[in-house]
């Protein structure tokens, strides 16, 4: 007879049988790997802790979302709805079982442990003694899980699973303590002053209440991360309005002396024609002086060419 607390093969598909006609078996789903099914865990207590999350709700609607879920951020292999259904069903049971025993251990821990190696130790020990050998090979699981309501005392009550513990020869046990019991073989099991000690389990509408609770925490903080990324942004973008005056401002100046260099060149220019027509009046002007009045015959001719050589004379002698 097997034990129900055992997990099956992790093989993530329902068996399959040949049907008369039929050709080929159907291929068969690819076990479950550790890391899945530690993302499985951490997809169902997302969905579970979701503000919508109703308890009436069909369990294909629950598992489609946890399915969505698990797909979404899984590294592995595509998981339909109704194989994850089906893998969660034992994984429950026997993350539940050795959280039980682990939790026991860490309230009440027995005499020569020391600490979460040796726990862990002995919840392996306890839970293949209590699983008739079988081995719990899910503790990625139950890392993701240990932490939920679910998984801790408070969330399954006087349910608990006691778990035992073999006692080396020479711990000092009082037989008539009423805080543990002794078996013949020197088994050790915790009384149930640690269970009744456990609080009571949240209510439905306290765990509702807290789940909306948390998911507006969520959203405060979404808030909190978008209006921080505004402003990231936002300052970024001023940055980069910064950096196109800067580099606005750079171009005008370089346009700046662009224009000072051609006001320059154009002023050279005129320069260099007015020195041209200087030259030429010079020019003009020595020519005129070189005209003798001797070649005039007309005297008003002549008294003209004598006043203008005389203020030819006269301009250049008052330059000098």
């Amino acid at each position: 007879m097997s034990d129900p607390n055992a997990l099956p093969p992790t093989n993530g598909a329902t068996p399959t049988t040949n049907t008369p006609g039929t050709a080929e078996k159907k291929k068969r789903a690819p076990n479950w790997l550790p890391d899945e099914e530690a993302q499985l865990a951490v997809s169902y207590v997302n969905v579970s802790e979701q503000p919508e999350f109703a308890a009436n709700q069909t369990s294909e609607t629950f598992f489609r979302k946890v399915a969505d879920n698990f797909n979404t951020y899984s590294k592995s292999h595509f998981r339909s709805w109704d194989v994850i259904r089906t893998r969660w069903g034992p994984l429950n049971t026997a993350t539940l079982k050795f959280a039980a025993i682990y939790n026991a251990l860490e309230r009440n821990p027995p005499s020569g442990t020391g600490g979460t190696v040796d726990w862990l130790e002995t919840a392996h020990t306890t839970y293949r003694a209590q699983s008739k050998g079988a081995s719990f090979g899910s503790v990625l699981a139950w890392q993701k899980l240990r932490h939920a309501p679910k998984w801790r005392e408070e969330g399954r009550g006087n349910n608990l699973v006691i778990p035992t513990f073999e006692i080396s020869s020479d711990t000092l046990i009082n037989p008539d303590a009423p805080d543990s019991s002794v078996s013949a073989s020197g088994t050790f099991t915790p009384s149930a002053r640690s269970a009744s000690s456990i609080d009571r389990p949240t209510g439905q509408k306290a765990a509702k209440k807290r789940r909306i609770d948390n998911y507006s925490d969520m959203e405060k903080l979404a808030a909190a991360e978008e209006l921080t990324s505004v402003a990231k942004e936002r300052l970024l973008a001023f940055r980069e309005g910064n950096d196109l005056v800067r580099d606005k401002n750079d171009l005008d100046r370089d346009l700046l002396k662009i224009e000072e260099k051609k006001l320059a060149v154009e002023q050279k220019k005129l320069d260099i024609e007015e020195q041209h027509r200087l030259s030429e009046v010079q020019i003009n002007d020595l020519k005129m002086l070189r005209e003798t009045e001797h070649d005039l015959d007309d005297q008003e001719a002549k008294e003209v060419l004598q006043m203008i050589k005389k203020k030819i004379k006269h301009k250049w002698l008052s330059t000098a």
